[in-house]
């Protein structure tokens, strides 16, 4: 029976890794939505990036950004995947610019990708038995709300409901997003035994039993 994990840098628990605070060039902001006011800001073909100022000892195959949610990742972890066989839809590259003072070696800065969650969409939440509570989608962009309190309440209970979805066994997509959001991407077991075998560093894996807000550290090979 397949396993599904919530899958996500894992920047909070790796020492060494660093990060992108902005992209310079690549985010595309229509403004906000005349209905509902979301900001709709999206990424676009190839980005550039700029990292933050703390201090990095390796380049990871998973990177994290404070601009915009981004599952950007190495050429290692393309290859890797499409090794076995795992569908891949990559949106575009990440190059990362100067000025930089992370200590690391831009020359030696592996080729980055992020990955197109529209692309990769192959399940569909069940909100309800997920602990989200009154779920909406704005008819004009498409954004998500919902009772930010009472979806609090019910995810942080003593007994937080798992994550549960109806996922496509045809989509080929082992990597994949759901109408969660298009940033909040999960796997199944195929793509962390492919992270154990190639040692992909700084990747997080959190079973979706454990619920929406239990992400941890449960794989991470530096």
């Amino acid at each position: 029976m397949t396993e599904f994990y919530e899958i996500s840098h894992n920047t909070s628990y790796t020492l060494g890794v660093p990060e992108i605070y902005e992209f310079e060039h690549g985010l595309m902001d229509q403004g906000n939505c005349p209905k509902c006011k979301a900001s709709r800001r999206y990424p676009s073909g190839n980005l550039r990036a700029l990292l933050g100022n703390s201090h990095a000892n390796f380049w990871p195959d998973v990177i994290a950004s404070g601009d915009y949610p981004c599952f950007i990742v190495s050429h290692r972890f393309v290859n890797a995947l499409r090794g076995i066989g795992s569908r891949l839809e990559v949106g575009g590259t990440v190059m990362i610019i100067g000025p930089n003072s992370s200590g690391l070696s831009l020359d030696d800065m592996p080729h980055y990708f992020w990955i197109d969650g529209k692309q990769h969409f192959a399940a569909k939440m069940n909100f309800e038995a997920s602990g989200f509570v009154d779920v909406q989608f704005c008819e004009v962009c498409g954004n998500r709300t919902d009772n930010i309190s009472l979806t609090y309440r019910r995810q942080h209970s003593n007994l937080p409901p798992p994550i549960t979805f109806k996922y496509d066994t045809n989509s080929g997509f082992d990597l994949f997003t759901t109408d969660l959001a298009p940033t909040a991407f999960f796997c199944s077991d195929r793509i962390l035994e492919c992270a154990r075998q190639h040692k992909l560093t700084n990747i997080a894996f959190c079973p979706i039993n454990q619920g929406v807000f239990a992400m941890h550290e449960c794989n991470s090979v530096r």
